[in-house]
């Protein structure tokens, strides 16, 4: 993990990190949908969702147990579930094109990385936002002009619709699902479960080809256990992303691709990560942190298609990442990620699936700079340059509605410092989605 103000990003004592885990806002990834099936039986759901309401109710664990490396071994798991319902506002009240989603969720469970391991990004992505009971969503999109202008208000993500490949949530490592971790590090963006009130407008330029501009409030206060109820909004500090969508191959039999462009701007007062208001470092100097007004990040990621197995979605897609934060706020100005996953690539198992994924962090130089400074007073503080971590899948979907996901990690300078060993982790996510 990575400590979020100054003076120091080193590795805190366990109970420091597990808070600092929660305020991240892990990603939407358990609520991916289960594979398409025949019609349901006739019942009470079949009813509702011919009327425009279609209800969605899972479970998902993620567990981890440290084999090897870190600062310490063990095991530990973490859970949701969840229930959210989905109203197509055409068929319930008329209004066509519009659509009204509400998530409720509850999450409890251990992290390890910030129990044992001390590594950067959480090995369980399900871990954070609170552990308890509360709303993820509440959001209404309406499409208009025959589906190329969609707005959206309400209580949602960011990561909904900003920075996002489809193959990110296959892996379990936060870094990768299903949006870049450093997003949440550098900036306000939100992911799931951790709402912010917000607008965006999505306006399709050329067929797929698209622009995507929105706003949000900062709001972190919300990612508190306890604290997930207080859904009144805070105006005080914004987030501005805009994003240029680009789809290929989308022909019957295409290779199909997704190359995604974007940026935002946070208004929110940050403390610089080294300099006090001369320029000078603070740690040195004994001055209070130079304040910045505001902060940014870009970011470019693609996927890729490059050889079809099969109908629908099977076949062998490469990805990668680049995200750039602004030097004087970012504790991981520089963050590249990349891999494959195969779906469906037997006959006999059209919808399992399996990945490979990389990750590089570089952690900040100027905070390593501080962390010099640090250490020419005496303090005990390990120097972080960079993090690389590794993980590998096999996802098996036993039946329509359960999804067996073993995975295995591997990470090198644990916490970007050469403190504790090489990690390897061994992993499994359970879903039942009904």
């Amino acid at each position: 993990m990575i400590a979020d103000t100054p003076p120091a990003i080193v590795v805190p004592a366990p109970v420091v990190l597990a808070k600092a885990a929660q305020l991240q806002g892990p990603s939407a990834g358990p609520q991916t949908p289960p594979p398409a099936a025949p019609a349901d039986k006739p019942g009470w759901r079949t009813r509702l969702k011919d009327k425009g309401v279609d209800l969605t109710f899972s479970y998902v664990s993620e567990s981890a147990a440290s084999l090897t490396g870190g600062r310490d071994g063990g095991a530990a798991y973490t859970q949701q579930l969840l229930a959210s319902a989905s109203i197509d506002t055409g068929k319930a009240f008329g209004l066509d094109g519009g659509k009204l989603i509400a998530t409720i969720i509850h999450r409890k469970g251990e992290d390890l990385t910030a129990t044992r391991l001390g590594n950067l990004f959480e090995v369980q992505e399900l871990f954070g936002g609170g552990q308890d009971l509360r709303p993820a969503e509440l959001s209404y999109e309406q499409k208009l002009n025959g589906g190329k202008t969609a707005l959206k208000f309400g209580l949602y993500h960011t990561g909904d619709d900003f920075a996002t490949l489809p193959s990110g949530c296959q892996f379990q490592n936060f870094a990768f699902c299903p949006r870049p971790t450093t997003l949440f590090y550098n900036s306000g963006f939100s992911g799931f479960p951790i709402p912010r009130w917000g607008l965006r407008v999505r306006q399709e330029i050329a067929p797929n080809l698209s622009v995507t501009v929105a706003g949000f409030e900062v709001n972190a206060f919300r990612a508190q256990t306890g604290a997930g109820w207080k859904l009144a909004p805070r105006f005080d500090s914004f987030v501005f992303p805009v994003e240029l969508g680009l789809k290929t191959g989308q022909k019957p039999g295409g290779l199909p691709g997704l190359l995604r462009i974007g940026a935002l701007v946070d208004t929110t007062d940050r403390a610089d990560v080294r300099d006090d208001i001369n320029g000078d470092s603070y740690v040195l100097s004994g001055l209070l942190p130079a304040m910045r007004q505001e902060r940014w990040s870009a970011w470019a990621m693609g996927e890729q298609m490059i050889v079809r197995f099969g109908p629908g979605d099977r076949g062998l897609s490469l990805f990668g990442t680049l995200t750039l934060s602004d030097r004087h706020t970012a504790r991981v100005p520089t963050f590249i990620s990349g891999g494959f996953v195969a779906r469906g690539l037997w006959d006999s198992r059209p919808r399992d699936n399996f990945g490979l994924g990389l990750v590089y962090a570089r952690v900040n130089p100027r905070i390593a700079d501080r962390q010099r400074d640090q250490l020419s007073l005496g303090q005990n503080v390990a120097v972080q340059t960079h993090e690389m971590s590794g993980e590998i899948f096999y996802g098996w979907q036993a039946t329509r509605r359960l999804l067996l996901r073993p995975n295995l990690q591997y990470i090198h300078r644990v916490g970007a410092t050469d403190r504790y060993p090489d990690a390897l982790v061994a992993g499994a996510t359970i879903k039942v989605i009904l």
